[in-house]
């Protein structure tokens, strides 16, 4: 016996349209969750990038270097996606992160959404 105005196998395909998206309602939570995750880091590494270049004794260099290990640890083999540059001068150093986080599949996609960061920090001067 089938429903009043039903068609035979039309639960069948109900169901299957709302595990179609159920699916993709969960594959956006987990990209977003991801680019989140990617964000987080990349503010990390530039926060503690900054911080390393402008203790006293120190330079732009080492916390670059500081910054991209932070980077190479959080991210792994997707650290390539992002790009640490610095600048500074006599009383700051500023940090900037940009690069993007694949939509999709892989770190090929055409799309991606974007990992952009600048810290900047003044620098660590002792007068006595």
């Amino acid at each position: 016996m089938s429903r009043a105005g039903s068609q035979p196998a039309q639960a069948t395909v109900e169901v299957a349209l709302a595990a179609l998206l159920f699916g993709l309602v969960v594959a956006v939570a987990l990209q977003v969750g991801f680019w989140a995750y990617a964000d987080n880091i990349t503010l990390a590494a530039a926060q503690e990038a900054a911080r390393a270049a402008s203790a006293q004794g120190s330079d732009l260099a080492h916390g670059l270097e500081v910054g991209n290990s932070l980077l190479q640890g959080g991210l792994g083999p997707s650290a390539h996606l992002v790009t640490l540059t610095g600048r500074e001068d006599a009383t700051s150093v500023t940090i900037d992160v940009s690069g993007g986080w694949p939509l999709g599949l892989g770190t090929t996609s055409p799309l991606s959404l974007p990992l952009d960061n600048e810290v900047r920090m003044l620098k660590q001067v002792w007068t006595p």
